[in-house]
């Protein structure tokens, strides 16, 4: 709820794309840039305990926001800086979930287990939009900030009474054998790692430029549904959006065992390809626009929720346990590092570029826009298309090279 209000009061405030995707890259970028010093930590730590620490800080970073928009002197500047010390701290929490998964659960229901989990971040992007549209208006961006640090104080308390029977069996080396090595040697391993396998390192690389692609559409998404619609249709469309989540997690659960993840991974991302250049096509008749987004976000989250899954699910079951924290750290590093290059380079790309091509007199006005239209959101739209393209392009390289 957090996120979705602060993005609104922000473009409401600024009225510009790149003001929203510098928010959506200071979340993102510090958190990858420690990634690695996290995965040696994680290594050589109880990872229960890193867990708890990265709780207390993120929530402490809402808590201080929050005294900062009552005092009335929360600004874009102020956001950036404690959204990034956020992301630090996020860094530890989702870290340390990832390398507790494949201790925790059977090798076998790693599948289900991703489709599990993905199912209640599907609720909760279900849920987000409408109680945080609702909440916005009735108690403000305040009440919002107290549901937050609510949430992260909920969170220590519940891991408190779990964190020592984690910490016994977390998978790590024997605490004396860990402190042999140091903290920037063990860091270093985890690149070296990847450079010796080679096959990882092009599964790394392939979803590093997936998620590039996927970066740019989804912080996009908002400035492009209200470049026509209402805050409240916007609310919509990222509730159909956590409907896909949702249906996909579900999907997963019932999942056998995968024997072929390539090709799984491939044929899924193709169809992600082909409908986002379909999407181009969304403002032919203005009064299904909405729907047609809500079903393409639908589609497209459904989708790259399996692929996600499956990916994670390759990377869990092909890296030993003890090692995890510094490989999987790396392959975070990697394949997230180009979302926040995403955020930062989708606004400008948008407002600079690709909009006004379809203005009145724009570059692409008199022949593309005779197809997609003209106006405002038909550059985004456009830009659509060329991300699925980028991304049929990368699965033709992988898949060719994987064989």
């Amino acid at each position: 709820m957090t996120d979705f209000a602060l993005g609104q009061w922000v473009y409401k405030q600024t009225n510009s794309a790149t003001a929203y995707g510098i928010i959506g890259f200071a979340a993102l970028a510090p958190q990858l840039v420690f990634t690695p010093l996290v995965g040696a930590l994680l290594d050589r730590f109880p990872r229960g305990s890193i867990m708890i620490a990265g709780h207390f800080g993120a929530g402490l970073c809402s808590l201080i926001m929050m005294l900062l928009y009552t005092k009335e002197i929360l600004n874009l500047e102020w956001i950036l800086v404690f959204v990034s010390l956020g992301s630090v701290f996020n860094s530890f929490i989702s870290q340390s979930f990832i390398v507790l998964v494949p201790v925790l659960v059977k090798r076998e229901n790693l599948i289900k287990y991703q489709g599990f989990s993905q199912g209640g971040l599907g609720i909760v992007e279900l849920s987000v939009p409408a109680l945080a549209a609702f909440f916005l208006v009735t108690i403000g961006l305040k009440g919002i900030f107290i549901f937050d640090v609510v949430s992260f104080i909920s969170a220590i308390f519940l891991l408190s009474f779990i964190v020592i029977r984690i910490n016994r069996n977390d998978g790590r080396e024997s605490q004396n054998k860990a402190e042999k090595v140091g903290v920037f040697r063990q860091i270093k391993f985890g690149f070296q790692y990847l450079l010796n396998h080679k096959y990882l390192l092009s599964l790394l690389i392939f979803m590093g430029l997936v998620n590039f692609s996927i970066g740019i559409v989804h912080v996009l998404l908002t400035p492009l549904v209200l470049s026509f619609a209402t805050v409240v249709e916007l609310g919509t469309v990222l509730t159909a959006a956590g409907v896909g989540t949702l249906l996909g997690s579900v999907a997963l659960m019932f999942l056998s065992e995968i024997k072929d993840k390539n090709a799984f991974l491939c044929w899924i991302l193709l169809f992600i390809g082909m409908t986002l250049i379909s999407s181009s096509l969304v403002f032919i008749n203005h009064s299904i626009t909405v729907w047609l987004l809500m079903g393409i976000a639908l589609m497209i989250t459904l989708l790259f929720v399996m692929v996600e899954s499956i990916n994670q699910v390759i990377w869990q079951t092909s890296v030993p346990s003890e090692l995890q924290g510094r490989v999987l750290s790396v392959q975070t590093l990697v394949t997230q590092m180009s979302l926040p290059l995403a955020f930062l380079i989708a606004g400008p790309l948008a407002d600079f570029i690709f909009e006004p091509m379809f203005q009145d007199g724009g570059l692409l006005a008199n022949n593309i826009g005779g197809i997609i239209g003209t106006g405002s959101g038909r550059g985004i739209a456009f830009l659509y298309s060329v991300c699925g393209l980028m991304i049929i392009i990368s699965v033709m390289a992988f898949y060719k090279k994987s064989k």
